[in-house]
């Protein structure tokens, strides 16, 4: 079968992969349509360095149940459900945990064998394309979720890409007023379009210095959704004391916290648990995954997709796989 093979930094290939072994109550899932994350995008740069030589990518996916026929979103994180972080609600961090894309082969191939409980079957209203962009949704609902805002509190969100985009909508769906801060343009046109109450371009203003201004005494919350260790260490300048702070794009950095007396930081990544909820929302609208689609490609094509991603004149936000 054709798959994405990851050989190293800038060396991602469409190539023969042996088909999956179908054993033990597992299925088999045809590979419909997917979507590139911005941790392909690391590894593809050589950012991260740590992914195996000759893995498959890809952990946004859905496609179709070979025994019944059914459309399916397949979950990249697969959890023992007894071990002492999965007992205790953060299945994410499961000791025999497996996830789909980076610790194991993912779902850039023609056929994944999964077990039926990580298949979260998909209405007739989802698109295949829709449905290759649940796993940001079921993030930004996370994460969103882990802060439990009050209406009307203020959120900034720092990156506006696809995840960045996701959770300025989350926010605004759970009553914030939201910041939306970027380098480019396009991107913050979108924020705009869905309710953004200010959008920043980090290129022409002073973020820190606009956020307080708007805040009055800093940002609630802030959610870094950019992926870079300059946005990391901006954090602490944007929350107001005694809040919260996001990490979801990237982790790394020096953050001076001489100011931020009682905030909180922390790293967040995705759960399972969100899942179901993520494509509810997308069937029911109320939040648009179609509107940051902006390429498409087919599995042959993948080393141009991520070409396409990687060049900022493209105005890339979400690039859809399709087989």
């Amino acid at each position: 079968m054709k798959a994405a093979v990851y050989h190293g930094p800038h060396d991602i290939k469409i190539e023969n992969a042996p088909e999956p072994e179908v054993k033990g109550n597992r299925v088999l899932v045809k590979f419909k349509a997917g979507s590139i994350c911005g941790t392909d995008m690391h590894f593809y740069r050589g950012e991260w360095k740590w992914m195996k030589k000759g893995r498959i990518l890809g952990h946004d996916a859905c496609g179709i149940r070979e025994d019944t026929g059914e459309r399916v979103v397949m979950v990249p994180i697969v959890n023992c459900g007894h071990c002492y972080f999965c007992l205790r609600g953060s299945p994410t961090y499961c000791v025999r945990g497996k996830f789909y894309g980076l610790t194991r082969d993912g779902f850039f191939a023609e056929s994944k064998a999964m077990l039926p409980r990580s298949l979260i079957p998909l209405p007739s209203n989802v698109s295949d394309e829709e449905a290759a962009v649940v796993e940001p949704v079921a993030l930004a609902l996370r994460v969103l979720n882990h802060l439990q805002p009050n209406l009307g509190d203020w959120v900034t969100v720092v990156g506006q890409g696809a995840v960045g985009l996701l959770m300025t909508q989350i926010a605004l769906m759970k009553g914030c007023r939201v910041i939306a801060v970027d380098l480019e343009d396009y991107r913050l046109e979108l924020s705009e379009k869905y309710g953004a109450d200010a959008v920043i371009n980090a290129k022409k203003e002073d973020v820190p210095k606009t956020v307080r201004k708007l805040t009055k005494m800093g940002s609630d919350f802030v959610i870094e959704a950019a992926g870079t260790a300059q946005t990391v260490e901006q954090t602490p300048f944007l929350v107001r004391k005694a809040g919260k702070v996001a990490l979801v794009g990237e982790s790394k950095g020096y953050l001076n916290l001489e100011d931020a007396d009682e905030a909180q930081f922390f790293t967040i990544y995705i759960s399972p648990v969100e899942y179901p909820a993520a494509v509810e929302l997308i069937a029911r609208k109320l939040v648009d995954v179609k509107g940051l689609i902006t390429h498409r490609f087919k599995l042959d094509e993948f080393e141009m997709a991520l070409q396409t991603v990687d060049n900022p004149a493209e105005k890339p936000l979400k690039v859809i796989i399709t087989n």
